[in-house]
């Protein structure tokens, strides 16, 4: 178990970390131009290759953000696989434990979110941060209200039902 000051801290850094990435993410930037190239139909090498540029880049910003160090590594993994998916974390707040509040820019980013949350990667990569920022090996558990989850996928599919 975690106590309050640490969720309250963890929960201030990943809100932090998730503006840091966002504010990489303008129009004519390199981060914007290497998640449209990695979207595209490229080999297995050419994205390998462009992911480990997007990691350097989201890693920098951190580093200069003010991220601590024994974080980044683990806050960057977390940020490239949500960034590719185009998921952002808008905010934390400590709760039971950490709330994350992400954001999905389509519909195709909810169902992405879905694939993460349902294959465990989602739960893999929020763990190791959790355990570097604590320092132990703490259980972490990756909690998704369903009635949330499925009336927000509804919304979505009756609304692009709409605009097809």
């Amino acid at each position: 178990m975690v106590d309050r000051p640490a969720e309250e801290e963890f929960s201030r850094l990943m809100t932090e970390a998730g503006r840091i990435v966002s504010r990489l993410q303008t129009p004519q930037s390199t981060v914007t131009n290497l998640l449209r190239r990695i979207r595209e139909n490229l080999s297995a090498q050419e994205t390998d290759e462009l992911r480990e540029q997007l990691k350097r880049e989201i890693l920098r910003a951190l580093e200069l953000g003010g991220i601590p160090l024994g974080m980044i590594d683990s806050l960057t993994m977390v940020f490239v696989n949500l960034c590719i998916n185009t998921v952002e974390v808008v905010h934390a707040e400590p709760g039971d434990s950490v709330v994350l509040h992400l954001k999905c820019s389509s519909l195709w980013a909810l169902l992405r979110l879905r694939e993460m949350i349902l294959s465990g990667l989602l739960l893999r990569l929020l763990s190791k941060a959790i355990k570097e920022f604590i320092q132990s090996h703490s259980r972490v558990q990756l909690v998704v209200l369903a009635d949330d989850f499925k009336s927000t996928l509804s919304c979505l599919t009756i609304a692009s039902r709409t605009f097809h």
